[in-house]
């Protein structure tokens, strides 16, 4: 499990931009950090791996990330807190916890900018929804099934592509993330167009779509060279659009690094595609991006497209 950016906003928010034992203040900007700004963590109060401090409870992963377990720390408290259990246990953090975002409340009230947080807020859940509904996590895993030259699609899985793209569509995009909407509205109407196009000669087996090869359907086909060649086709299209899709999916991901959060699929980098296997049962693994020239008539020339 990651944490979500909906809750990373709300934890930042609410504590302030402070640590919540030493009152210093945090940044969540590599680049923002001097003097007087240290980086801060959001250190889970449960332990959100086996082993880690704190780590026996009944919680589930997503319950372990989530705001209510986690609390904003400098590195120095973080530290302290993971290697002293016994003086440092949970009750104690959410107290801490607690009192902390009461303190933010009482004291820097009239300093917070609730609009401010109000808009990363928006901003976070429509991230989030890219993260889940798109399965970035595992981008290179799910659609190397879709590019192999048998694709197979989860039954669930063009469902929760629409999901995304209705998401986008119905936003409310606060001003000042005007190219985060424009990587986010190419994003999901490239893997829209590649879910719907699959699922134009796509047959469901159990929980998975698999290509219905209609060139072959009959026992003699009259057609078949045709046919044979439209169904080739219509696989191009398929490929051609989920790699689009992979290209949306890095800039997209480039952006919330630079305008929402820099650590964004920072560990994991760039999302790629994986091709194959060939005549020679090798894989091509390869990284899709536009070029700049590309990303400034996007999302503009699809809609001229439909």
């Amino acid at each position: 499990m990651t944490i979500k950016q909906k809750d990373i906003k709300i934890l930042w928010g609410r504590s302030g931009n402070r640590c919540a034992i030493c009152k210093t203040q945090l940044t969540q900007d590599a680049s923002a950090v001097s003097s007087s700004f240290t980086l801060g963590e959001q250190a889970h109060i449960v332990g959100d791996k086996p082993g880690s401090a704190r780590s026996t409870s009944p919680l589930t992963a997503e319950q372990r990330d989530s705001y209510h377990n986690l609390v904003l720390l400098c590195p120095t408290h973080h530290t302290e807190i993971d290697s002293n259990e016994i003086d440092w246990p949970v009750e104690r953090l959410h107290q801490i916890k607690s009192e902390h975002e009461l303190w933010v409340s009482e004291t820097l009230s009239e300093t917070v900018d609730h609009v401010r947080l109000a808009n990363q807020a928006i901003v976070a859940s429509i991230i989030d929804s890219a993260v889940s509904l798109c399965e970035l996590d595992n981008w290179q895993g799910w659609t190397s099934f879709a590019l192999s030259p048998d694709p197979e699609w989860h039954r669930d899985r063009p469902d929760r592509i629409f999901d995304f793209r209705q998401k986008v569509i119905s936003s409310i995009w606060p001003e000042g993330f005007e190219e985060l909407k424009r990587s986010a509205t190419t994003f999901s109407i490239l893997l829209n167009r590649a879910a719907q196009t699959y699922l134009k000669h796509a047959e469901l087996q159990g929980d998975t779509y698999i290509p219905f090869k209609f060139y072959k359907a009959l026992s003699w086909n009259p057609n078949y060279d045709t046919d044979l060649a439209k169904y080739e086709a219509w696989l191009d299209e398929c490929y051609d659009l989920l790699k689009e899709a992979t290209k949306a999916a890095n800039w997209f991901a480039d952006i919330v690094r630079r305008d929402v959060n820099p650590m964004f699929f920072a560990e994991k980098g760039k999302f790629l595609v994986m091709e194959g296997p060939f005549m020679d049962l090798s894989f091509r693994t390869r990284l899709l991006e536009y070029s700049p020239e590309e990303k400034s008539s996007l999302p503009e020339n699809l809609f001229k497209e439909t």
